[in-house]
């Protein structure tokens, strides 16, 4: 059977390390080292291997609880399947913030990290550096991580505590982008009287490859930005970019799947004002890509970053994506609006600087580690690793004219909101070792296919969770 691909795939996914989809490069720096855990080493390729070792690691630790090092490896394990959760609740006894033993300190962080509880990661991080001497592993690990830390709390003067970069071990791009920053960034600012903002989508979601796109005001410009929580700062087309005038604080060298993997270089600068409708974001990070010059029709892209600030709906029935305040009082709202049908809810993590995993089923075997990037323009919902194709079993199918293949899945979806047959396509990953890049198996990628029919989706930061109508109110 042949399949020939209706469109190409766009998104911007920005893997640790430069791993993905639209990735970077190895060495780019803005993600964190991957984290040294108790079971470095271990001889895991496949999910399957993984899963086959945990009943004896959970049976040793349940056997002598006071043993660290049998709570180390049951909590190793745990995050290794994406259960992090649970790993964070095995490990958290031995993360003491008076510990003076840094493999106490590593893996508690990183999980609190992981769950966005920023708060407990600061402290921690903080304490590795403390007890950590230059040069070390664990030193780097506590100042990614502390600079990952303060990025997602919008801390970003926090950074000049550090040395910086080129005096720093496990230094990254990031940190010297933050320590260039001045003042707050992402200040928000609503019209009288307004607490809600919706960005009306401008083009027909519906057509397979067409992501959602929005107008928003950089500076006293419309800009036309398609959305991909694949992406972490506000993206804009390199002429753009320049025309605008922007401040350049640092450069760095990326590759993406637009890009055909080839490397080009970025400026990464700041915006005055980004007005979203009804609320405006002053002092706003901004990336210059190249981004027109290779084909594509935007001017940029609407990323997770500026989605954070704010309680934000995808709403797909209504065509719009809307704004909230991160409060208590907009989320109860929010909950309000869906009625008797109380909503799906799927918890999330997120790693690197903006890559939001939850859990679900693929092909009947549970416990899979879904990427949620809704910006792969192609017409199938997902992606899938090699290590994924060969652990169910299927059999690649090329596609005419390029170096992907498809396969075909009898089922899919994350829990709660399932779907049956559809198309996956493989070999898309602009680097080898996706699967294991982030510590952690990234299983399959799920876009924008798969969640524009379900209505909306709502991303809720505080909570570390999305919200989904109940499929049985769409009935």
């Amino acid at each position: 059977m042949k399949h020939t691909l209706r469109t190409v795939a766009l998104a911007l996914a920005v893997f640790p390390l430069g791993v993905g989809l639209g990735c970077r490069g190895a060495g780019t720096g803005d993600g964190p080292a991957p984290t040294q855990t108790a079971m470095e080493g271990a001889d895991f390729r496949l999910r399957s291997d993984v899963e086959a070792a945990l009943p004896g690691r959970a049976k040793a630790f349940a056997a002598d609880p006071g043993d660290d090092a049998a709570r180390r490896a049951y909590a190793d394990i745990l995050y290794r399947l994406g259960n992090v959760w649970e790993a964070d609740e095995v490990i958290a006894p031995l993360g003491d913030p008076a510990s003076a033993n840094a493999p106490d300190l590593q893996l508690p962080a990183w999980m609190a990290y992981l769950l966005g509880d920023y708060g407990r990661a600061e402290t921690l991080y903080g304490r590795l550096l403390a007890i950590t001497g230059e040069g070390s592993e664990e030193r780097a690990q506590a100042t990614e991580g502390l600079t990952l830390t303060w990025y997602q709390t919008n801390r970003f003067a926090k950074a000049r505590e550090l040395p910086p970069p080129e005096d720093t071990e496990g230094a990254s791009g990031l940190l010297a982008f933050m320590q260039a920053f001045e003042g707050e960034p992402y200040r928000t600012e609503w019209a009288p009287g307004e607490r809600v903002s919706h960005l009306p989508m401008t083009n027909d979601i519906t057509q397979p490859g067409a992501l959602p796109t929005v107008d928003l005001d950089v500076d006293g410009r419309t800009v036309s930005l398609v959305l991909d929580t694949g992406g972490d700062r506000l993206y804009l087309d390199r002429d753009i970019y320049d025309g605008l005038g922007l401040t350049t604080l640092a450069t760095r060298e990326a590759r993406y799947a637009y890009t055909g993997g080839e490397t080009v270089e970025e400026p990464l600068g700041v915006a005055e004002t980004v007005g979203m409708g009804g609320v405006t974001l002053t002092n706003v990070p901004v990336v210059g890509a190249t981004w027109k010059a290779l084909g594509q029709p935007s001017d940029g892209v609407l990323t997770t970053q500026l989605l954070k600030q704010f309680l934000s709906t995808m709403d797909y029935d209504n065509r719009r994506i809307t704004l909230r305040e991160r409060t208590p009082e907009a989320l109860a709202g929010l909950l309000r609006t869906f009625g008797d049908s109380p909503p799906v809810e799927a918890p999330f993590f997120m790693t690197g600087t903006h890559l939001m995993f939850a859990k679900g089923s693929l092909n009947g075997h549970p416990g899979m580690n879904y990427f949620l990037d809704s910006g792969l323009a192609m017409s199938m919902p997902m992606i899938l690793v090699d290590e994924t194709v060969e652990l169910l079993g299927l059999e690649p199918n090329a596609i005419d004219g390029t170096d992907y293949f498809w396969v075909p899945i009898e089922s899919h979806g994350l829990n709660g909101l399932m779907k049956g047959a559809t198309q996956a396509m493989g070999n898309v990953f602009v680097e080898e070792g996706a699967f294991w890049q982030s510590g952690f198996m990234m299983d399959a990628l799920l876009s924008h296919q798969y969640l524009w029919p379900l209505g909306s989706w709502t991303i809720d930061f505080d909570n570390m969770t999305y919200y989904f109508p109940a499929p049985e109110s769409r009935e």
